[in-house]
This record gives C-alpha cells, sequence and structure tokens, in this order.
C-alpha cells in the first residue's frame, strides 16, 4: 500500500487528482464531524456538524453560542472536519473519505450565507434566527484523502482550492 500524496522532490505526487477527487465529496456533503481542541486538556473533541461548502473549498457551519464545540473554538480556532458519508455501511474503510485541516473562524457576512444554508439544511428555518446561532467558516489549510484502500494522500490548501475553483 502506498500513499499517492507522498512527497517526491518537495511535491506532492498525484496532488490534482486527490484534490479534485477530495472536493467531489466535499462538495456533496452536508454533514461531518467536527473536532475541535478543549481548554486545558488540548484532547480532541468531536461533534457532528451541519455543513455548507462553499465554492472555494471551505466549509461553513452553523451552531450556537451554546454548543460545547464553540467554547472550543473560540480559545483556538484550529479544527477538522471529517466527511465520512460511506461511515456506516459495510466495508466502510474502503471506502472514500476526506478531512479538512484548518483554521474556524466566526463568519462576518451572516446575511449572504441565510438562504444558501437554508437551502442545504431546511429544518434550520426553526433557528436560523435566533441570535445565539452565528455562522462559523473552516478556512482549509491541509486536506487528508482517503479514496479507499491503497490511495491516499495529503493536499496543501492551495492544491485543494484549485480543485474547488476548477
Amino acid at each position: 500500500m502506498t500513499e499517492s500524496g507522498e512527497k517526491e522532490g518537495g511535491a506532492l505526487r498525484n496532488a490534482p487528482h486527490l484534490a479534485s477527487a477530495a472536493w467531489a465529496l466535499v462538495r456533496e456533503s452536508r454533514r461531518g464531524m467536527l473536532a475541535t481542541l478543549m481548554k486545558g486538556s488540548g484532547f480532541p473533541y468531536g461533534s457532528l456538524v451541519d455543513l455548507l461548502p462553499r465554492e472555494d473549498g471551505d466549509v461553513v457551519l452553523f451552531f450556537s453560542s451554546l454548543a460545547e464545540h464553540q467554547h472550543y473554538l473560540s480559545r483556538d480556532p484550529r479544527t477538522s472536519v471529517l466527511i465520512a458519508p460511506y461511515l456506516f455501511e459495510e466495508n466502510a474503510l474502503a471506502k472514500p473519505r476526506v478531512t479538512l485541516v484548518g483554521r474556524t473562524e466566526p463568519e462576518p457576512d451572516r446575511s449572504a450565507l441565510i438562504q444558501p444554508y437554508l437551502a442545504a439544511h431546511p429544518a434550520a428555518g426553526h433557528y436560523i434566527e435566533l441570535p445565539d446561532f452565528k455562522f462559523y467558516r473552516l478556512q482549509v489549510e491541509k486536506v487528508r484523502y482517503i479514496a479507499g484502500f491503497g490511495e491516499m494522500g495529503w493536499i496543501d490548501g492551495a492544491d485543494y482550492r484549485l480543485a474547488a475553483l476548477a
């Protein structure tokens, strides 16, 4: 088993192929597992979250100030989101999945995100206007894409963005 994205001469081998496949999985996804870093211990804390993929490859999240993960990311914005649409299928480890790594920061333009978010998550209409809910953007710096057994690799954020914008 080899890593398609391992470094060769300072560049990632097959990065465009992996980046395109990673973006294809992200753009169709509406849910993932957010990992933040717990205050004090620094242990990772995972939460199920709804996602809104953006055309530049980032993902937007929407949650309450009461959410545990919001407290952690307000102290340390380093996060990751695992997107694994085949998680509960048999032989899930042979199926594609992607982890987006970066920093999650508040998104200042709330009004521009309401309609796209509601289109992706109609149930959010019940709480979209509540004042303690805010949008956050995971600014992707690095991507780990696993196509299945034998095809995987790290993708630089710039290569991933090129694939998203293509």
